[in-house]
């Protein structure tokens, strides 16, 4: 099959976030498929944006051919960025029968967070015959903004989002959920009957990918082993969905053998510096971030790893978080303070759960962690590792993709 992938933050190992395009369209490619991966040349989300001549630049990454559209650059939720993604939209249509042509895909899949490609997808789609739409929810949006942001339903861009998503379900022919539990949102929308699959996030499983742990990670965890402390780390984006605040807030009740390790940038990270400073936290260490693939290695330098988040009524729909996936795959026990319909790490049984926004709760796990012996420990580790060999090797993910548009298995 020919799989077009419309992803408007599409990324790479190189380029960084988001990764799924690359990582699922890649396992597609071994198993015969081919796959276009069709994007904005600039996201918010990545760490490098491509610099391409023109529309509809080819790029080729692991036997993915990336397309890219230009867009207006911009920084931060604001008028630019809605101009970004009405070029974005705007082109593909423009552009539906070349791309068509071009490429002409068995399969479109919609998968750009917010559910306006659909339109697009279906354009790009009607050049052809028998071609199949999917729908791929990577948040469920508008609720996400509504209820993260507490905007109005009746906010006209809420209404044009609404209005958007009843259409890809009430008109595409899969939708297909990162998260666990959207069948229910899609359920209390009237749309009961909708053809729907979860394949969640995955990890990359072969060690080629992997690549040491930058010096700046290393010598500082060797220097904190040396001296006989528990490292407790933490990697992703300093932002208040992270409930980092919390993390620190627990600094000042850790016991004397843990010690925080938190590695990454973000909107927050300079304050957190602050903080830290000012509190005169000798037990964390803020460190410069690492890219995708020092990820693993750099995990695996710590004796422990953390993970929360604030508590929103989105998680009613579940979570699936790279890094829990990422974490698992280190074999590092994990401290897990989310409230969701999900758990994985209690399913894994490879860490402690405690409840969110509890710094007293994080100061005590990371105790228990610590006292624990390190044969238990080890366990647990090895506990993530199989659950993810299990369930989100993208190998085994990409299987499951492919098959759900395979009609000679229906």
């Amino acid at each position: 099959m020919n799989f077009l992938m419309i992803n408007h933050y599409a990324g790479s190992d190189h380029y960084g976030m988001e990764f799924r395009p690359l990582y699922l369209g890649r396992e597609l490619v071994k198993l015969g498929h081919e796959v276009t991966v069709l994007a904005a040349d600039h996201s918010h989300l990545r760490a490098v944006n491509p610099e391409i001549p023109r529309d509809l630049t080819e790029e080729w990454m692991d036997g993915v051919r990336y397309v890219w559209l230009k867009t207006p650059s911009y920084r931060k939720n604001d008028l630019y960025r809605f101009l970004n993604m009405a070029t974005f939209l705007h082109k593909l249509k423009a552009n539906s029968r070349k791309i068509y042509e071009s490429y002409r895909p068995d399969v479109i899949v919609a998968s750009s967070t917010y559910p306006y490609d659909v339109k697009a997808a279906q354009k790009i789609a009607a050049h052809g015959k028998n071609v199949r739409v999917c729908y791929e929810i990577h948040d469920v949006w508008p609720l996400s903004l509504i209820e993260l942001y507490g905007l109005s339903p009746k906010n006209p861009y809420m209404r044009s989002l609404q209005k958007a998503e009843n259409h890809a379900y009430r008109t595409v022919d899969l939708v297909i959920s990162i998260l666990p539990d959207v069948d229910r949102h899609i359920c209390e929308l009237g749309f009961e009957d909708l053809p729907y699959l979860h394949i969640p996030n995955g990890v990359v499983m072969e060690e080629e990918h992997f690549q040491p742990a930058p010096p700046h990670i290393t010598e500082e965890i060797d220097r904190l082993h040396q001296e006989g402390r528990f490292v407790l780390l933490y990697l992703g984006g300093f932002s208040k969905a992270n409930a980092l605040d919390d993390l620190l807030k627990a600094a000042e009740e850790l016991p004397d053998p843990v010690h925080l390790v938190l590695v990454g940038s973000g909107p927050l990270k300079a304050e957190y510096e602050r903080i830290v400073r000012e509190k005169r936290l000798a037990n964390v260490s803020i460190l410069p971030l690492v890219t995708k693939l020092q990820v693993n290695q750099t995990l695996a330098c710590a004796d422990g790893l953390y993970i929360g988040a604030k508590r929103t009524p989105l998680y009613r729909f579940g979570v699936g978080m790279n890094k829990i996936f990422d974490y698992m795959l280190a074999e590092r026990p994990i401290l897990y303070a989310i409230e969701a319909s999900n758990n994985p790490v209690q399913e894994a049984e490879c860490g402690i759960s405690i409840p969110p926004e509890d710094p007293s709760a994080i100061a005590e796990a990371a105790g228990k962690l610590a006292a624990l012996p390190l044969s238990e420990r080890e366990r647990m580790g090895k506990n993530g590792r199989r659950y993810v060999e299990e369930h989100h090797d993208y190998r085994k993910l990409a299987e499951r993709f492919a098959a759900a548009f395979d009609t000679d298995s229906r």
